[in-house]
């Protein structure tokens, strides 16, 4: 009895010939773009999860280049001191934090933890030092 084997139809509405592929660029294409190393790409890629990576291979698509640039964006800074009505309160803040750490560098020692063998030794000594007290008296 002969088996036929039909080979499964292929959906020809959309051919990879006419398909339209997304424009991946390579870390070291990108990175020769901006002039900077495709190891620093890579790892800002890695790092915010702006990549594909297939097997060993990386790809950067529009999107993940437009998210590294967005990251690497300088922070503002805050404000620059300007001399007016906050300067008593930076003062007041400033005392807090002398205060706060001065309270955290405190020169109060502290006495070591006692083990049950020892705190039973400095009784046994307080004991003799009263029973020898006790015996000058006498």
């Amino acid at each position: 009895m002969p088996v036929e084997i039909n080979p499964p139809e292929k959906d020809e509405s959309t051919p990879v010939e006419n398909s339209r592929l997304p424009d991946g660029r390579t870390p070291e294409e990108v990175a020769q773009h901006f002039g900077v190393s495709p190891r620093r790409v890579r790892q800002m890629a890695r790092e915010l999860g702006a990549c594909r990576v297939f097997g060993n291979r990386m790809f950067l698509l529009p999107a993940d280049v437009e998210a590294i640039l967005e990251a690497s964006k300088p922070k503002p800074r805050a404000a620059p001191y300007r001399p007016g009505g906050d300067y008593e309160e930076l003062l007041k803040r400033l005392d807090r934090m002398k205060k706060e750490a001065a309270a955290k560098t405190s020169k109060k020692r502290r006495e070591p933890p006692i083990g049950r063998d020892t705190a039973e030794l400095l009784q046994l000594r307080e004991r003799m030092k009263r029973e020898e007290a006790a015996r000058k008296k006498k």
